[in-house]
């Protein structure tokens, strides 16, 4: 029973690092393609052609992310945003989101598209928000 625990543990602590890291790279891929572009936006605007598929591809000649139509993008009048649903049984889901509730400040995880100091993700919803500019 005691490894079933720690499996578990390591199982969801693994799901929820994987989540943050495809977060990051997702938007490095999205300012890669902006800069690639050249083109003028304005705040809030995606870059041209900019989607989860094309970032995927754009970061790795084709390879998709297992759960890619989990990500999606948001834009307003405070900038862009990734986001990411937390799926799973009822229990996994509580405890993703009770690993990224950990993680959220120290590397900028959201609860809403907004760029407010006070909005840090705290599994409210579960929709993770990572602002990208």
């Amino acid at each position: 029973a005691m490894m079933m625990l720690s499996s578990t543990e390591a199982v969801t602590s693994a799901k929820a690092s994987n989540i943050v890291s495809n977060l990051r790279n997702l938007k490095t891929a999205a300012l890669a393609m902006y800069i690639d572009s050249m083109d003028k936006f304005d705040k809030g605007e995606l870059p041209n052609g900019f989607t989860i598929d094309n970032a995927v591809r754009y970061l790795n000649g084709g390879t998709d992310l297992p759960d890619k139509g989990d990500y999606g993008t948001v834009s307003n009048d405070q900038g862009w945003f990734l986001s990411y649903t937390v799926r799973g049984t009822t229990t996994e889901k509580a405890q993703i989101q009770q690993k990224l509730v950990g993680r959220a400040k120290s590397v900028g995880l959201l609860k809403a598209a907004t760029t407010d100091t006070d909005n840090a993700y705290d599994a409210s919803s579960g929709i993770v928000y990572y602002y990208v500019r």
